[in-house]
């Protein structure tokens, strides 16, 4: 009886354990959805800046500078945050396949 038990929890957390990594999976692909959205973006930003900045002087030029160097370090931030959380979710995706082995 109680290694039908045994057997009956064990497939239980094997379970959990795969439905937890199909949600990581999921919010995996979510998250290098939005960082494909995200690069279309500036690719968009940066086409429209090469065509129109170069006519601009003056103060409003110097205010875009200071503004455009902002949404650089934006940019790298966030590719790098991005980077980061797909590694992260990866990780935990190999640690729940590690438990998943053990069982």
């Amino acid at each position: 009886m109680s290694s039908t038990l045994e057997s009956i929890e064990k497939e239980i957390k094997r379970r959990a354990y795969e439905t937890a990594i199909s949600i990581l999976r999921s919010y995996q692909g979510q998250v290098h959805e939005a960082m494909g959205e995200f690069r279309d973006g500036i690719r968009s930003f940066h086409r429209a800046n090469d065509e129109y900045i170069p006519h601009w002087q003056g103060e409003a030029r110097e205010a875009y500078e200071w503004i455009y160097a902002d949404l650089k370090q934006l940019e790298t931030r966030i590719g790098t945050t991005a980077d980061e959380l797909v590694d992260e979710i990866s990780r935990e995706i190999a640690r729940l396949r590690r438990k998943i082995e053990e069982l």
